[in-house]
């Protein structure tokens, strides 16, 4: 079966094009025939084989009513035509699939979070994009909050919630790296994702310096680009000075992924990542919070956002809700001092990642594929 993938990149840096390169990667081994449709020209290593197109404007730069992005249709139809489905992994691209999609073409749309609630909430930008999600034979949403907050604006196709993906065994085999002497000796909190409120770290930092009164040797440690928004990362530093935490809160700054990240997953007795939605910015799934999962960290997440798929409240880690320090600060307490919990979470972790691992998720999408072109 030959599936014809459209994305903004096939480059597995972050988001989209990491979801592109994994899926794409894991439908190749169970016998689909893959064609690449992107903006971008680069292409992850583990494609180098595959058919690709770069022939789309880049997200978030353009408007769909351009000139480029009509003169796009027919290229795209021309490829369309040779394949047997299509599997639009970027909402924004919605419009374009659709107005090039052939007669009974299987058209497959997944959605993760804020880019398919927008255009949704956008007077002008609904009149293209309603009809063209309404155009797929099946939604794949990353979580039930992001199906959820759709259904709210429209009327759904079929769709399917389908969580995923990581690669637990990655995470799983030890890793030796050279982390700071306390790691190991003194109670380690996690957070990795990059630096901005909608990650909630303001809300992390206020919540250790609550728990420093119980607990007062934790450290509290930040992986992740700290310069996409340095005013934010400038406030944290700052409230840090205040709260005289500059011992015990670390920016690791970004770290490679699958080697000293993991050492710092397997090694921190807790992963944190209290989200706050913004508007309609919101964390779709969090695949950090399956990565510790994979290596058996109990996590923290929020409720309303998609840390709900990702994480089993009160069996892989606990669920509080967002703007809430006070709340957090307990949660961490409660896995810090509670052995019996902490160790039954442990150990469920690593199942619950493996159910939602990137193998999984293939073997379903390729399911789904068949019965769309049946």
């Amino acid at each position: 079966m030959r599936v014809c993938y459209v994305s903004h990149e096939a480059v597995s840096k972050a988001g989209w094009g990491r979801y592109t390169v994994e899926v794409v990667s894991g439908v190749r081994k169970l016998g689909i025939e893959p064609v690449l449709v992107t903006a971008d020209s680069g292409k992850d290593p583990a494609l180098a084989d595959v058919e690709h197109h770069p022939i789309l404007p880049p997200v978030l730069t353009r408007r769909l009513e351009t000139p480029r992005n009509l003169l796009t249709i027919p290229s795209l139809r021309r490829i369309l035509q040779t394949c047997d489905a299509v599997h639009c992994i970027v909402e924004l691209y919605a419009p374009v699939v659709a107005a090039a999609l052939p007669q009974n073409m299987p058209f497959i749309l997944s959605v993760f979070g804020t880019w398919a609630i927008r255009p949704l909430e956008n007077p002008m930008q609904r009149l293209f994009f309603a009809p063209a999600f309404r155009r797929a034979s099946k939604i794949v949403s990353i979580s039930g909050f992001t199906r959820d907050w759709m259904a709210k604006l429209m009327k759904l196709p079929p769709t399917e919630i389908l969580p995923g993906g990581v690669h637990p065994e990655r995470f799983q085999k030890t890793i030796e790296a050279d982390l700071p002497e306390w790691v190991g000796k003194e109670p380690v909190v996690l957070s990795v994702g990059a630096v901005k409120p909608r990650k909630g770290m303001h809300i992390s930092i206020e919540a250790v310096a609550l728990v420093r009164e119980k607990i007062p040797n934790l450290h509290y440690a930040i992986a992740g680009n700290f310069n996409e928004m340095p005013d934010y990362t400038a406030a944290l530093k700052k409230r840090i000075t205040e709260l005289n935490l500059n011992t015990q809160v670390h920016f690791l700054g970004q770290l490679p992924p699958y080697s000293t990240l993991v050492a710092w997953y397997q090694r921190s007795d807790v992963f944190l990542l209290p989200s706050v939605n913004q508007g309609s910015s919101f964390e779709g799934l969090g695949f950090v919070f399956l990565e510790a999962a994979a290596a058996g960290t109990p996590a923290i997440g929020t409720y309303n956002c998609g840390a709900m798929e990702a994480i089993v409240h009160e069996e892989t880690g606990l669920l509080v809700p967002q703007n809430d320090p006070q709340a957090t600060a307990d949660a961490l307490v409660r896995l810090l001092t509670d052995e019996s919990l902490y160790k039954k979470m442990k150990a469920a972790a690593p199942h619950h990642a493996e159910r939602l691992s990137w193998s999984n998720l293939a073997c379903r999408l390729v399911q789904i594929y068949e019965d769309a072109a049946r």
